[in-house]
């Protein structure tokens, strides 16, 4: 069997053979079409409103207000002659920036005091002005632990330094709220709260 012989077999065996040739109007159309035909897939859709709403839902897990600092632990506990303040072991993630009006609500104890005494734990303070609370005329005070965001300023009481402090209850209230005299601020933020 010949090329020309299979070139006939398949002539013979082909069922468009007997039908016209398509005009070039019409191949041409139907190659236009092929080509821009856009297919709408089933799930576009639900993949777009899932995308829409992970975005929202970590917009608003990001941006949501959170709750108020509250005071970190820092018992004020009554000693024999001299009251005591522990400073908290850990400062807060976070704190809100200090504003006269929450001083004025929430401290129960506020004084000015110079530190006269340090030991490895304690620093002994004589109370210079008494803004709220404080009428004894020395305060002990536990050392922060070497945390400098607890207090502003060095965040560690030092000898003859004087220090303005603030309390809540038996907390001694941190985040801006009491730390070195001479932080910028600070006794602004006590002369307008009291």
């Amino acid at each position: 069997m010949t090329d020309d012989d299979l070139r006939e077999r398949l002539r013979r065996a082909d069922p468009a053979a007997r039908l016209e040739p398509a005009s070039p109007a019409l191949v041409e159309h139907l190659v236009e079409e092929a080509m821009s035909r856009t297919h709408v897939r089933r799930w576009t859709l639900p993949v777009a409103a899932a995308l829409v709403l992970l975005a929202g839902g970590t917009a608003w897990a990001t941006l949501r207000p959170g709750p108020a600092p509250e005071p970190v632990p820092f018992p004020i506990v009554a000693a024999a002659p001299v009251p005591s303040v522990q400073v908290p072991a850990g400062g807060q993630a976070k704190c809100a920036e200090a504003k006269p009006e929450s001083l004025a609500e929430r401290a129960t104890i506020a004084f000015a005091g110079r530190v006269d005494e340090v030991d490895d734990s304690t620093a002994l303070m004589e109370v210079t002005r008494n803004y709220r609370g404080a009428d004894v005329p020395r305060i002990a005070v536990n050392q922060p632990g070497g945390n400098p965001e607890l207090l502003l300023g060095s965040g560690d009481f030092e000898v003859g330094k004087e220090y303005l402090v603030s309390a809540v209850g038996a907390d001694v209230m941190i985040c801006g709220y009491s730390g070195e005299a001479g932080t910028p601020g600070l006794r602004e933020l006590y002369e307008a709260a009291f």
